[in-house]
């Protein structure tokens, strides 16, 4: 490896991973998925192993689940982003749904953050917890931005008017 990459991007890539192979149904369904074995995808899924998913894995886990999680991070390394040609307009989309998700992940960092900041040392289990509490607040952000990139393709949008229960 060259000098110039550092460790943050192998723990970006590994998140990635992580993250894929959970969208695919943890590591045995992964594993069958694209045809690797389930010690192979299970060493690429644990924090303490350096394996990554080959390439032609990614792009199978990432065409099964609908979400090219690893090659975005590819991409961010290469000071790129990925852009979606088809906006999919999703059943059950609603901008306040997203935006409590949101509320909801960042609220999970701040309590795992407090919790590994309580006493000034940040262990690497706390860091690759809060890893995975951003990943979570990236991923809720990311699919409100999609919501709020369509609505502005559309010129606009009808949300549902809020009532209240028992109201006429």
């Amino acid at each position: 490896m060259q000098d110039t990459l550092t460790n943050a991007w192998f723990h970006q890539l590994k998140a990635a991973n992580r993250l894929l192979i959970k969208k695919n149904g943890g590591i045995e369904a992964a594993a069958e998925t694209c045809s690797l074995s389930k010690s192979q995808v299970g060493r690429c899924n644990a924090d303490s192993d350096t394996e990554l998913l080959p390439i032609p894995a990614v792009l199978r886990l990432e065409a099964e689940c609908g979400d090219p999680c690893v090659t975005r991070v590819m991409a961010g390394l290469h000071g790129c982003k990925l852009t979606d040609p088809e906006e999919k307009n999703r059943d059950g989309t609603c901008l306040v749904r997203g935006s409590l998700a949101i509320g909801a992940a960042a609220n999970e960092y701040q309590r795992n953050a407090s919790i590994a900041y309580s006493d000034l040392q940040v262990s690497p289990a706390e860091a690759r917890q809060g890893m995975r509490d951003l990943e979570k607040v990236v991923e809720e952000a990311t699919e409100q931005m999609r919501r709020y990139a369509g609505i502005v393709a559309k010129g606009g949008d009808a949300s549902p008017a809020l009532k209240i229960v028992g109201g006429e």
